[in-house]
């Protein structure tokens, strides 16, 4: 009898691992970034996966190393591992959509992460306000200077967002525009939103122009450093130029210190890849997912999507905006 008793206790024990084992396999998630190299990425990825975690899931993570095949080619490979719902942070806009239409054929679902992917039977869309973005900077600009010439330096032109950061700045900028207080001088995009190609551009314009501004919207912080390393070779001080920026990244927080940068917007990328967690669960636990009127069109379909609140940073609030949110030590910040 005792034997039979230990017989099914062992039975018992192993048919609830095995049963555990595949639940496991059943909660898989994988996320796509575009690469490992931004700062941001990093601890997104470490977000993410702690919040899967948490609500008993497992978080399969890759990088593409800026390589859109290679992205396209890792989207099969988690599917093949047993992921159960996509998180896409696409490197091509346009190409990604190969990555859905290949979930979709087995019954995988995708959440476009921070930015669109076009043309496809895209499930969701996750971001932040991009067109609410551009409208703080124009306006935190207007505040300090509502009149006067102003430049602005737009993201790539290839990401959507970098289009409404850009038009949020000028639907802000537009009645100062119209009565002639505001004057654009310079309104271009920058390739790879990248910063050395700012700074290429920016000097270009001040060797031309032999002007200086009173406002560059930049609608990236990586782009804002890049113009800022000009300063000194055109003696322009701090607080001489309004600078916005976008990321709140850790150079930029610092130039806002010393007074290079006015401003920076912050998109709390925790709040954003807690939010990616808990709507791939809810997905993968066929969870009724809150309904949002909120729709985004792709060129395709228009695509339910979640926008979150952007913050604006300055040196009046860096301590209870990105260092209260672990997002910048203060040690960093001050060295």
């Amino acid at each position: 009898m005792k034997r039979k008793i230990l017989y099914y206790f062992i039975l018992g024990s192993v048919i609830v691992m095995l049963l555990s084992c595949g639940n496991k396999n059943q909660m898989k998630v994988g996320f796509l970034f575009p690469n490992m190299v931004a700062s941001r990425f990093i601890k997104e990825k470490a977000y993410f996966s702690e919040k899967i975690k948490e609500l008993g899931g497992e978080a399969l993570v890759t990088s593409a190393d800026y390589d859109a095949q290679k992205q396209i080619n890792q989207a099969s490979e988690l599917i093949d591992q047993g992921a159960k719902v996509l998180v896409v942070n696409p490197l091509n806009l346009n190409t990604a959509a190969i990555i859905i239409r290949d979930a979709h054929s087995h019954n995988v679902p995708v959440i476009a992460y921070d930015r669109l992917i076009r043309n496809c039977d895209l499930d969701y869309f996750l971001t932040f306000d991009n067109e609410k973005v551009g409208k703080l900077m124009a306006e935190y600009a207007m505040k300090l200077k509502p009149e006067g010439k102003y430049i602005l330096l737009g993201g790539d032109k290839a990401d959507q967002n970098a289009v409404w950061v850009k038009k949020g700045q000028l639907d802000a900028l537009a009645p100062s525009i119209n009565s002639g207080k505001i004057k654009i001088v310079f309104n271009v995009f920058v390739e790879d939103w990248s910063g050395e190609n700012a700074k290429f551009i920016m000097k270009k314009y001040f060797d031309l122009s032999g002007e200086k501004p009173d406002a560059i919207l930049s609608s990236y912080d990586g782009m804002s450093t890049g113009v800022i390393e000009l300063f000194n070779e055109y003696n322009i001080q701090p607080d001489q130029i309004i600078v916005t920026g976008q990321d709140a990244e850790l150079p930029a927080c610092r130039n806002i210190v010393k007074g290079y940068q006015t401003m920076t917007i912050y998109k709390s990328v925790k709040n954003l890849a807690y939010k990616a967690a808990e709507l791939s669960m809810q997905l993968i636990n066929k969870q009724q997912v809150s309904s949002s009127e909120i729709k985004t069109f792709n060129g395709k379909k228009e695509v339910p999507s979640i926008l979150l609140d952007p913050v604006i940073v300055d040196k009046s609030n860096l301590k209870t905006t990105v260092i209260a949110d672990g997002f910048i030590s203060e040690s960093d910040l001050y060295k």
